[in-house]
């Protein structure tokens, strides 16, 4: 019997030639696990500027993808082959809903939809919902930190514990030689908070609360490795980057997200939960009373307009905050992984570190920020992500 999943959408994105998908599904509750040319596939209040924080610049027009004109692709029936696939994964999934998005080369799009965005009331799933994306987050955030590097502020090699000398992670003082690299790739030996039976208990007890980072950081425990010894998945790494990021541009990362990349690369289903309003309602998120195809769904929303709810989404902060739609997110691997917002040299570095954690032997290769695979053959690049009640992935084909 396939395990039923128990969040409400999978958005895929990807994008091939130089295109994009991304894809929204139901799946089980858990931390993540495992060119300028390609494919992109995608399926799902800014504080402001203080006069001595570095500048955000706005990254160069993304060209927006042309509407999809099937009888100038289609030549072997892809648009329905498309949607059968989708609705497939639905079915074997028992998702409520999923949205998936393909950019072509040429720039073209089509996007599809499977499902409702609330299963009591009907509410309809489109083509622009957005969803709680979780860890793709992580690739705005990487991308953010390189901008700095770019611009100065910062070095891979730098210590976090210089940068961020009163922060405490799991109660002790952050190892000196843990590094801005070591963060983004994860090999800084740091546990992750999220995975903590503690947190999650106290984040189900208060669902509407609000989690402050340094809150967090407090459940992340002891180190499980030395420095640079083991590669080890932590969203406690990428909680440090944000407060880095903060620090340093003296904005929150809602303002300098949407001042980098959400306005300029025209991102108009995008949010950072928690700190501003989504710009549509997201669908309603589900746990299941077991892993069978007919358990029974219990909405886990609070009242809120964040999804999944308040406490887990604000607990996940930089590591997993952000809300987009399957189409921007495809969009968006097509930007970061097509050369649309990092210097040539900084985008090289962050796909080729995938090799030195190789090396560390990790689930699957992973960079500053973005996780390399091999899908039918081809290399991708990309993130999942996946909170109670969404799952989310984006690749990239180059």
């Amino acid at each position: 019997m396939l395990r039923r999943p128990r969040l409400i959408a999978l958005a895929v994105a990807a994008v091939m030639g130089s295109g994009a998908f991304a894809v929204w599904a139901g799946m089980p509750p858990s931390s993540d696990g495992p060119a300028p040319t390609g494919l992109a596939v995608a399926s799902p209040t800014a504080a402001a500027s203080q006069s001595t924080a570095p500048a955000a610049s706005p990254s160069p027009p993304l060209p927006t993808g042309a509407p999809f004109v099937p009888s100038s692709i289609d030549r072997s029936g892809i648009v329905p082959r498309l949607q059968a696939a989708l609705n497939a994964g639905r079915a074997e999934l028992a998702a409520p809903g999923i949205v998936a998005s393909v950019l072509f080369p040429d720039g073209r799009q089509w996007t599809g939809v499977a499902g409702v965005a609330d299963l009591a009331s009907g509410r309809a799933l489109t083509p622009a919902t957005p969803f709680a994306v979780a860890s793709i987050s992580k690739t705005f955030l990487a991308a953010e930190i390189l901008l700095l590097v770019e611009e100065g502020h910062l070095a891979l090699d730098d210590s976090v514990a210089a940068l961020l000398p009163s922060t405490l992670v799991g109660g002790a003082a952050i190892d000196s030689r843990i590094t801005i690299r070591m963060l983004l790739d994860h090999t800084s030996g740091l546990r992750d908070y999220l995975i903590s039976p503690a947190l999650d208990r106290a984040v189900r007890a208060e669902p509407t609360a609000i989690w402050t980072s340094e809150a967090v950081l407090a459940y992340a425990g002891r180190p499980v490795a030395p420095p640079g010894e083991g590669y080890n998945y932590a969203n406690t790494n990428y909680v440090l980057l944000g407060l880095i990021a903060e620090d340093l541009t003296g904005r929150t990362l809602a303002a300098e997200f949407r001042d980098r990349f959400f306005e300029p690369l025209g991102f108009g289903s995008a949010s950072y939960q928690g700190l501003e309003a989504p710009v549509s309602q997201l669908p309603t998120s589900y746990r299941y009373s077991s892993g069978r195809l007919d358990a029974v769904p219990r909405d886990v929303t609070d009242g809120t307009d964040i999804r999944p709810f308040t406490a887990i989404t604000t607990a996940a902060g930089a590591a997993g905050s952000v809300a987009a739609s399957a189409r921007d997110l495809a969009r968006w691997a097509r930007a970061l992984y097509g050369g649309y917002v990092l210097r040539p040299d900084l985008l090289a570095a962050m796909l080729a570190d995938a090799e030195v954690t190789q090396k560390l032997d990790p689930p699957y290769p992973y960079g500053l920020g973005v996780q390399v695979f091999t899908i039918d053959g081809r290399v991708s690049y990309g993130h999942s992500g996946r909170l109670v009640g969404a799952r989310s992935a984006m690749r990239w084909f180059p």
